[in-house]
């Protein structure tokens, strides 16, 4: 597995205890990322809604999806490694993660 921007993948959860705690992942780097082919940033997804979470909706999706209902969580930001993921969920589209990106940065700023 080859992720790239707008994959959402499983890997673990370094935000839950337990040694097989997994969520699915929004990858949002770009080409630019110096490790781009073996470690990736990218943005939890959840079935929690909180104020700033971004729905994501069924057209959003390019091809595959989540089973539930789920948000995107710009603030929950973790780097998984190859090796670490699980599994390939799908691709979202490119004006979405592009509005991740942008609520994202309204973090850094």
């Amino acid at each position: 597995m080859q992720p790239e921007r707008g994959d959402v993948v499983r890997s673990s959860d370094p935000f839950k205890l337990g040694d097989d705690s997994q969520r699915p992942w929004l990858i949002v780097n770009n080409e630019s990322h110096p490790f781009g082919d073996e470690q990736y940033v990218a943005v939890a997804l959840s079935t929690k809604e909180y104020g700033d979470s971004i729905p994501l909706e069924s057209a959003s999706w390019k091809t595959g999806g989540v089973p539930y209902e789920s948000f995107v969580s710009p603030w929950a930001v973790h780097s998984p490694r190859i090796e670490d993921l699980v599994a390939w969920q799908g691709r979202v589209t490119k004006d979405f993660v592009d509005h991740v990106v942008d609520s994202l940065e309204t973090y850094l700023r």
